[in-house]
């Protein structure tokens, strides 16, 4: 009997406490998953899971969805699971390196838990050892708000779980002391981080919340990455959240190099080449969208340009939406010249030739 009580405590801690599975692997690219679309607007589920493969089959050490502001607001709380439930079911049946990443984000912590739940209910189901990622609350308004959401996700989790900072101008962004706070509390839940804040800002930030290691585990980059190297190289983050599917080849690249340190031209010449795709969205003079959605149907990925957009300006506070109008949704359909056309595959054609001589999957 004294033998068997030392198992059932292994036991217990390894169902309970699944974030050690997955630690070591949580840094590097964690590439957004786009969502796809079919021309009567609805989700297309198997299209999303291309993606996920086409980006796996490239090393990307973790995937998440829904993260980027369209799946998060425009799909609804059916969309959102099924989209869960067929990424998972994809993990289970073809296993994979890459770190699957459930977005588990709310409007409020009500809202938050409802995804946590399930996405808890489909680890149990299935077996499939992903982690979860959070934003603060959409209509957040303090600290305190922030705190008690993410005190709320901890009861629920059992999983590590990637905080992003930023949500809106509405929200403010959570205090390094809070995100250092609670990844004291709750080390196999918290300490993993986007940090999001704007500009040179998120540079003060990612020092400070790295001097809160071991609590801190990993600080990624974001807003693109058009930092990624000098963070990397001179403030020690250790990876990058963005919505680059397309670019896996090259991402994956870049963090080979940085993982090994050896050569620094190449790195620098890998992390310029990234920098020129990211830079192909002035020439269809589209923030994030259109680009993007061009090179996952070039690569057969996705069927179309098509995806859902906001149907009305903000209209709350800050440039947010109301809960009244915050989900409604017009179905866009990016238009690209072939002139355009033209420069983005010659863009796309010189990175594939650099990273076909520079790296082997």
């Amino acid at each position: 009997m004294k033998r068997l009580i030392p198992l059932i405590l292994i036991c217990l801690v390894s169902c309970v406490r699944p974030a050690q599975e997955t630690e070591t692997l949580i840094e590097g690219p964690y590439l957004i998953l786009s969502t796809a679309y079919n021309e009567d607007g609805s989700v297309n589920y198997e299209n999303l899971v291309n993606e996920a493969r086409f980006a796996a089959e490239w090393n990307t050490p973790g995937l998440i969805w829904p993260q980027s502001n369209d799946a998060i607001d425009l799909l609804t709380v059916e969309e959102r699971i099924a989209g869960m439930n067929a990424l998972v079911q994809e993990w289970k049946e073809n296993p994979k390196k890459t770190v699957l990443t459930l977005g588990v984000n709310g409007d409020d912590t009500e809202e938050m838990l409802l995804f946590a739940r399930e996405a808890e209910r489909l680890a149990q189901e299935s077996g499939v050892p992903f982690i979860l990622a959070a934003r603060p609350p959409y209509y957040g308004q303090t600290e305190q708000d922030i705190l008690d959401y993410y005190e709320a996700l901890a009861q629920v989790a059992k999983r590590p779980v990637i905080i992003q900072t930023y949500v809106n101008d509405a929200c403010p962004t959570p205090s390094v002391e809070l995100l250092v706070g609670l990844a004291e509390k709750y080390p196999d839940i918290y300490g993993w981080i986007k940090e999001e804040s704007n500009a040179l800002e998120a540079n003060d930030r990612q020092r400070a919340e790295l001097e809160g290691r071991p609590a801190i585990k990993t600080v990624f980059s974001a807003w693109g990455g058009w930092q990624w190297l000098y963070q990397r190289r001179q403030i020690g983050t250790a990876g990058l959240i963005s919505e680059k599917i397309a670019y896996a080849p090259v991402t994956s690249l870049v963090w080979e190099q940085m993982k090994k340190g050896e050569d620094e031209t190449c790195l620098t010449e890998a992390f310029a080449m990234y920098r020129l795709m990211i830079d192909q969205r002035f020439i269809v003079h589209d923030s994030l969208r259109g680009y993007g959605l061009y090179y996952l149907t070039r690569l057969g990925v996705f069927d179309n340009l098509l995806s859902r957009a906001y149907a009305m300006e903000p209209d709350g506070p800050s440039k947010t939406y109301t809960r009244e109008n915050k989900g409604k949704w017009v179905l866009k359909d990016y238009e690209i010249t072939d002139m355009q056309k033209a420069e983005l595959d010659r863009c796309y054609d010189d990175m594939m030739e650099f990273v076909e001589k520079n790296y082997k999957k």
